[in-house]
């Protein structure tokens, strides 16, 4: 057997590690994505409403459902994948008038906001970056709360708790050791979406709010899962 066939073996026998830095989305899962998010927003700016809403509501994070399911493995695949069926849940819920909507959609986001914290922080690594990062989100976390908790009224307790569980996702996303950059992009990107809600909600009106509520909460799911992928597939090739 001469070098060459030995070499060819090896190739053939082992291949490479996928690449986790340079991983990006199937096309078709992009342009899924893109369409649902796009055709929503558009609908729901122009004041479209009905239960079939709620259905292409959750179209963007069904094809993000997707790829964790094919591109994650383990226990950071099912805590991925209940961590967006708890937030396809909170869309509907939101999304569907019934008595306490906003407190069910809160609750089910709460939940979501969890299972993130505890996927990510399960590959958790403390540095001075990270002490950083740390205190922009508590000093975010802690204006949001001042702003928003005077004026919820009885829903003081569930907002709080959502800011808390929000915040704790963001830290632990902020401490991931792999692709940590998207991770807290995508939770920083979280924290404005619902941030946007509250101010909406509880403040005043907000110019475009249902439009950049949306944004923002679609690039932060899209940001936390590619972010996640990432780091797996380093872990998995190191």
């Amino acid at each position: 057997m001469t070098a060459t066939s030995t070499d060819s073996e090896m190739t053939t026998n082992h291949p490479a590690s996928p690449p986790a830095k340079g991983f990006a989305p199937p096309r078709t899962i992009t342009i899924l994505f893109l369409l649902g998010c796009g055709v929503y927003m558009a609908l729901n700016a122009a004041g479209i409403d009905g239960l079939w809403m709620a259905a292409l509501k959750i179209v963007p994070i069904a094809t993000l459902f997707a790829l964790a399911a094919r591109h994650l493995t383990g226990a950071t695949r099912t805590l991925c994948l209940v961590a967006l069926a708890f937030s396809a849940l909170g869309d509907v819920l939101l999304a569907v008038p019934f008595a306490d909507h906003f407190t069910f959609g809160l609750g089910a986001f709460l939940l979501a906001q969890l299972t993130y914290t505890l996927t990510f922080a399960r590959n958790a690594r403390f540095s001075l970056c990270l002490a950083g990062r740390a205190f922009s989100i508590l000093v975010a976390a802690g204006l949001l709360a001042a702003q928003i908790l005077p004026a919820a009224g009885d829903l003081m307790l569930p907002v709080a708790l959502y800011i808390a569980a929000i915040s704790a996702m963001a830290l632990s996303a902020a401490a991931h050791k792999g692709a940590s950059s998207l991770l807290f992009a995508g939770a920083l990107a979280f924290m404005a979406s619902d941030a946007l809600i509250a101010i909406n909600r509880f403040l005043g009106p907000v110019p475009l709010a249902g439009t950049w509520i949306m944004l923002t909460y679609y690039g932060a799911q899209a940001l936390l899962v590619t972010g996640l992928i990432r780091a797996h597939l380093a872990a998995r090739g190191a």
